[in-house]
Order: C-alpha cells, then structure tokens, then sequence
C-alpha cells in the first residue's frame, strides 16, 4: 500500500473514532458504542427490578407475612413493572437494533447519529428521575399502569409526579430511537439490497419501530394530560368535573397491548436469524414470516380492550377484541411452525443459544395458549385481576423476549465484544433460568385459579396457597440466581473470554462480513448484498452489479474528513445519494440537560423556570437544525466525481424528508388521541358542553381559522414557485404565511383568552383548551420553521434549487400543511360539531 493511500485510511479511521475525554463519551454519537450503552443502562435497571421481584416473592412465600407493610408493598411492585417494561424491554431493545441494523444493512451509522445520543440521555435522564423520587420518601404507588384516580392528586403523592415526569422523558428518548431505526431501514441500506433481501430480523425492527411511532406517542399524551391534571388543576379523569377514568384506561392499553408485541417482534426477528445459523439453512417460508409479522403489528392495535374485559364496557365490541386476539395467537403460530420446519431434519449444536431457543417454544406456547384464554370473556371474567394473569404476561414477556435475547446475547457476543461467550456458565445460568421461572410461574396459574388476587401484600392461611406460593418464591430465587450467573457469565467473556474469529458461526448476514468487533465505521466498505443470506452465496456478475460495485467502491475508506453512507432507493436498494453524517458534538446532551430541567421546574412548581428553560430548548433545537455540513471543497469536489452520486440532495433521497414524516406521523397521532378523549368524554355526557357551558363563540374563531386556510393556500402556491424555482414569489409567498401563521396565533390566543371557561371548569373546558392549544403549538412551531427557512434565503441568498435549501423548504412545506390540516381538523371537531350533532 503507497503512504499516500495509508495516510487516508488511518484520517478516515480517525474521523470515526470516539474522541477522547469525558467530553469525548458524552457527545458519542456513532450508534455502536451508544447501543451498548443502551443495552447495559437497562440490563442495570433490569438488575434492580429483579431484586424488587425477590423482596416482593419474599413477602409472599409465607401467609400473614408482615415484611413489608402494604404501602411499601404497593411501591415497590410499582417499580419492578415500571422498570421492566419502561426501563429494561424496550430500551434493551432499541439498543440492540442500534446495534445491529446498521450491520445487517451495511450502513455505516443510524439515519440522525445526534439524536441517537440525544435519544440516551433523555432515557438515562428520565429512568434516574424515576427513581429519584427515592429521596423524597415519596415513592410512586399507583402500580406500573398509573390507573386513575389512584394516581390523581387526590389519591396519590409527589412520587407520581417524578414518575409521570420521567416517564414521558423516556418516551421521548423511545420515540426518537425508533424514527431512527425506521428511517436507516427504509433509506440507508446497502447497494443491492432490496426489501425481498432485508433478514427477518430487518423486517421485524421495521415493524416494532413504526409500532412505537404510534403506541408510544397517545402514551406520552397520557401522561403529560395526567401531569396538567395533577400540576394545574385540568379535569380530564375527574369524575366529579364530567372526566372519565376509562379515558386513561384506554389511551393506556392503546400503548399498552402493542407494547407486548414490540418486544416480542424482534425477539422473533432473533430467533429467525439464529436458527437457520444453527441448522445451516435458510429460513422456511420467509414471505409467510414477513407477513405474520405485518399482521401482528397491524392487529396488535386492535388489542386494547382485550385488558377492559371486566371495565363494564358493552358485550359487542368486546367480541370483536376477542376476534383480534384469535387472529394475533394464528400469526404468532406461522412463525413458531416456520421455525420448527427450518429446523426438521436437521441436526443443530445444543449450543446456549440452542437451550435458550428451545426454553423459548416450551415457555412462549404455554404463554400463548393462555393468552387465548384469557382472550375469552368468560373466562377473563373469572381470572381477571388473579395470579393467572401475571402467571400468563411473565410467561408471553419472559418466554417471548427473554429468552430469545440472551439467545442472542450468547450469538452476538464475539461481535461485540470479540471474545467468545463461556459455554459452562451459559448452560449453568440456563438450567437455573428455566427451572426457577416453571417453579416460580406455573404455580401462579394455580394460585389464581383458586381466587387469589395481584397486587395484594399478604394473604390469609385460609385460603389454601401458601404452600403454592413457598414454592414460588423459591423458584423466583432459582431464576434471580440463573439470570445472574448469565449476566456474570458474559461479562467475564466479554473481558475474559478466548478471542473470536470474525465470523465464528459461519453465519450468514452482513453483521459477520465485519471483524469483530467491528470497525469504528462499521464498514471501511460498503458491502453489496443481492440476496437475504449474502454471505452464502456468490452474487450474480451481471452489469447491475457491476453499478453496485462501483458505487461500494467510491466508499472505501472514503470520505476521510467527514463521516458519510449511501442513501438508496426504499424498494430496490439503488444507490441514490451520499448521505452526509454528523460527528460528535455536546449539543444534544445540553438539549437533554435543559429538557431535564424544564420537568425538574415542573416538579418543583416554578413554572416561570419552566418557561425559561423551555425557550432555551427551543434554541438549541434551532441551534441544532441550522448546522450546515462542512465539506473541504477541493476533498467533496473529488469524491463527488469520484461517486458519481450526489453529497447533499433533496425529497425523498434524503434522511431529513423521511425524519420530517416520522415527526408528522407522532403528531398525528397526537391529535387523534385528542379528538377520541373529546368523543369519549363526549359519548359520556349528558350534555355537552357539559354543565351548561355556553359553546364556543364563531365569531372570534371564523377569522383566525379563515387566516389559517389562507396561509395554507398560499403555501400551495409557494411549492408550486419553489419547483419552478422562482425565487422572488417564494420570498414574499413565505413572508406571507409567516406573516398569517402569526396572526392565527395571535387571534386564537385572544380567543380563548377570552372564553367564558378555563381548563379547570370541568373535563369539556379541559380537553377544548388542549386540543386547540395542540394546533396553537403546531402552528407556531410551523411558524419558526418558516420563518427559519425565510431567514435563510434572505441571509445567505442561496439559488433556490440548492439542496440544503430545497430541503428546508420541502420540510417546511409538509409540516405547515399538517399544521393547516389539524387546525381544520380541530376546528370542525370543538367548534362546528357541537352544533351540528
């Protein structure tokens, strides 16, 4: 090799590594390093919720036991399912997916590397504040599904506001991972790799990411709608005041049930990549696999109910909730039967991760089959609210995720970490795993049946399962001993362990085309796949793959002073664009820190602090969207030439119009969320507005609305000079809705300023001021976005055809329509259908 060609391998391996210092770890942004950290902050949440569950089993191995009194009881239950399934599930899993998807698509990093960081710290921020109410002596009590009024302010202390608070900042973090993993799926995936090619594993992450986007988000509504309840004094869930405690019952399950299934999905995209490793085959009935998956996640939002059997809700609908759960249980039996036909006749290791696979069917089966009975009226009626129940969700989230994942641990360990995983701890922490969870759950099924309740800190000898319950508490303790000695066990190997070959199980995806561990970029070249196991077969050499290869080549080792991967056509993985990817930078930590402070003023009720800090997040974000890539001239003249792709492009070639329909598609469901609360407290009203409320006046709101569709149409006209590329139409058309975006807000606030009832008045007052105040915060965030991207053409007087521009401007335009369509949208529903229904 010439020095030359050394010299700029060894500046692109530098401007890929972590740079060093404490300041240097805490702007990372590359997604590996920050999917470990991901990975090992919940497996430590996951250690404390195991020793919860042990104190808890404790308290219950004997009838009449006075270890904890029932407050502490109902605290400490709180946090173990809190953390289990906000702090360890699906954070665990979204650091995987960092991990891995862009190995499995031969990408170099996720689609925004800042927001990933930004994405860490908002979970690390908000599972710490979470348990900071520890300190307080105030800790949350109202169980892991916050039911109202037992979390209102009535019935519940401080210790609910840290959880709410902290809750919603994991959301956040959540929401933003999964914009992430869906958007590097769709858009940066290597040459040749169409969606027919994308693994098991791919599809199964595409499909729990969208199911975040919208699960997650009516959560998040819940618990800021909860918070201003709690804060200011709204009434949505306030019976007394025409609120509706079913109300957060069913935004909850909304999330609640699909949440299951974002856990099990890429559990299953786990198993369907281990298995044809171990039988050395390709998976059987791949094109039925994707679909079972599309179906589970589709009609995995039709659930919610399933959990309000016993809620009094009407008999009809509740079949039809029935009817969906029977559907899920067929799609859930396609890809058990796919994985047992992959592994007929073969003869795989009995390897850990083939003990951990085969612990899966015993476990999971018997979970599902119970889902199926719990999916009946009848017998849900008689179970609901039992130890059958928690016997049947550990079984589905521990059999159904639990067990694949630390299959996967075992497999993926050498890509982590280099070194091979100890085999005699792993088949030890096994044997203890599966027999304490069948001592320590399968009892529990027993134990309902007989009539004892959840959630409940003792129980009388009387009832007759104290012997039933010793034994599960002995078998907890088997099960805490298994997962520590697994836990213990890889990091031992990690550290310790013999060093492993870059593809020691012969396998068959892109994640072993690397070393291990990989390089700081993942791949110092772009690999070419034109098939689901690539590593399997030799690719056909025929003039598009000499296109592809051309186009991989222009990426090795390059460029070298800035970090960059392919963009490619979402069907068929041409190669479209050069994706430009920013390096390590402190803003998105300081953006977290200030988000922290704007819950810590709330918690404190310094809502003037709140306000501050509220406006200084708002900077840093604009802070953040106006940094321009910095490209050496003469280097990006040379590789652009060299590429024959473009560096910075526009519209669908690029991450940013993709991220800016993921942001649409959270704040479309945040609207429909309202506008069902509005309907659901409207169905339960005898009159509405309710406690002869007069309704909305026309006469203020007409005006302000008539400015709103005018901006809108205006903004037609706008697209329609930006593709022509009129320059000065454009300037005075965006003046112009800048201009009437802002006299839409001005005149709504005064409208509502002067309404003859507040938020507090009762639920109507609550849920109308929310609603419009949701498209008032949409239109001024639409407002500042124009008026950024008008800064910037009068600034630094930018052709209009320049990319960065036309992607301000298409970005700007898509999210003022949607801010035009949703003040239609609320403006029909608050002030024109009262009139009308």
């Amino acid at each position: 090799m010439n020095p030359s060609a050394e010299k700029n391998r060894q500046r692109f391996t530098r401007t890929w590594q972590t740079p060093p210092g404490i300041a240097g770890w805490i702007a990372e942004v590359n997604n590996r390093p920050l999917g470990i950290r991901y990975m090992v902050t919940s497996l430590a949440f996951f250690l404390v919720a195991v020793v919860l569950a042990m104190v808890m089993r404790t308290q219950l191995a004997v009838p009449d036991n006075n270890l904890l009194t029932p407050d502490t009881y109902n605290r400490v239950f709180t946090m173990h399912g809190s953390t289990m399934l906000y702090l360890f599930a699906v954070p665990f899993i979204e650091g995987l997916g960092l991990y891995l998807i862009p190995l499995f698509i031969g990408s170099r990093d996720v689609a925004f590397p800042r927001f990933t960081n930004f994405g860490y710290w908002m979970y690390l921020f908000g599972g710490l504040t979470m348990y900071a109410s520890i300190f307080t002596g105030q800790v949350p009590d109202a169980g892991w599904t916050a039911y109202t009024p037992l979390s209102g302010p009535r019935f519940s202390d401080m210790g609910l506001d840290f959880w709410l608070l902290g809750l919603s900042m994991v959301e956040i973090g959540g929401i933003g991972a999964a914009v992430e993993i869906v958007v590097t799926i769709l858009k940066l995936r290597t040459p040749g790799m169409g969606i027919q090619h994308m693994p098991i594993l791919v599809w199964s992450y595409l499909a729990a990411g969208v199911m975040i986007l919208f699960g997650f988000t009516p959560l998040l509504l819940a618990t800021l709608l909860l918070e201003l309840e709690r804060s200011l004094g709204f009434r949505f869930f306030d019976v007394h005041a025409g609120g509706n405690s079913l109300l957060w019952q069913h935004l909850f399950w909304f999330f609640g049930h699909p949440e299951v299934y974002i856990i099990f999905l890429p559990a299953t995209g786990v198993l369907s990549t281990i298995i044809p490793v171990l039988t050395g085959r390709r998976l059987v009935a791949y094109n039925l696999v994707i679909v079972a998956i599309m179906v589970t996640a589709f009609v995995s939002f039709g659930l919610w109910t399933h959990h309000m059997f016993t809620a009094g809700l009407p008999d009809l609908p509740m079949l039809f909730f029935t009817a969906a759960s029977f559907m899920i249980a067929l799609a859930s039996g396609i890809q058990v039967f796919a994985w047992i036909a992959t592994f007929w006749g073969s003869r795989p290791p009995y390897t850990v991760p083939m003990l951990f696979i085969l612990g899966f069917f015993f476990v999971f089966v018997n979970g599902g089959l119970t889902g199926v009975m719990v999916a009946t009226m009848p017998f849900d009626w008689q179970v609901h609210d039992t130890n059958f129940v928690v016997a049947h969700f550990h079984h589905v989230l521990i059999g159904g995720a639990v067990f694949p994942f630390l299959a996967g641990m075992y497999h993926w360990l050498p890509k982590f970490s280099g070194r091979l995983a100890g085999e005699k701890c792993g088949r030890i922490g096994f044997g203890l795993i599966f027999i304490g969870f069948n001592f320590t759950f399968v009892p529990m099924y027993i134990i309902g049946l007989l009539g004892m309740r959840r959630r409940v800190f003792t129980y009388p000898e009387e009832l007759g399962v104290g012997t039933l319950n010793f034994i599960s508490t002995l078998g907890a303790y088997s099960l805490g001993s298994g997962f520590a000695v697994v836990l213990l066990g890889l990091i031992w190997s990690a550290w310790r362990g013999r060093l492993a070959a870059d593809n020691p199980w012969n396998g068959a995806t892109l994640e072993w085309s690397t070393p291990s561990p990989p390089h700081a970029s993942g791949f110092q070249r772009p690999p070419v796949a034109r098939d689901r196991y690539p590593l399997w077969l030799e690719p056909p050499q025929d003039a598009l793959q000499s296109e592809l290869t051309r186009a991989a080549d222009g990426l090795d080792h390059r460029p070298v002073s800035w970090r960059a991967t392919l963009v490619t056509d979402v069907t068929n993985g041409i190669p479209q664009a050069v994706q430009y990817l920013p390096g390590s930078t402190l803003l998105p930590f300081f953006t977290a820190v200030a988000i922290l402070g704007v819950f810590i003023s709330v918690l404190l009720k310094n809502f003037i602090a709140a306000i501050a800090l509220t406006l200084l997040v708002l900077g840093l974000f604009g802070r953040w969207l106006t940094i321009d890539p910095d490209l050496p001239r003469e280097e990006a003249d040379a590789f652009a030439e060299r590429m024959q792709l473009p560096l910075l492009s526009s519209g669908t070639r690029t991450v940013g119009w993709w991220g800016m329909l993921g942001m649409i598609a959270i704040l479309f469901t945040v609207l429909a969320a309202l506008i069902y609360g509005y309907f659901y407290l409207r169905l339960y009203s005898d009159e509405w507005p309710q406690m002869g409320l007069p309704l909305p006046g026309l006469a203020g709101s007409l005006p302000a609305y008539g400015l709103l569709v005018a901006s809108g149409v205006v903004q037609f006209f706008n697209m329609r000079a930006r593709m022509r590329g009129d320059r000065r139409f454009l300037l005075r058309g965006m003046a112009a809705v800048v201009i009437l975006g802002a006299a839409f807000t001005s005149g709504e606030l005064w409208n509502l300023a002067n309404m003859p009832f507040s938020p507090k008045t009762n639920a109507y007052g609550s849920i109308f001021f929310t609603l419009n105040g949701f498209v008032l915060l949409t239109v001024l965030a639409g407002v500042l976005l124009m008026g950024g991207a008008l800064m910037r053409m009068l600034l630094l007087e930018e052709p209009v055809d320049t990319p960065r521009l036309q992607l301000w401007l298409q970005n700007s335009e898509l999210f003022w329509f949607f801010a035009v369509a949703a003040g239609l949208v609320a403006f029909v529903t608050t002030y024109l259908a009262p009139r009308i229904l």
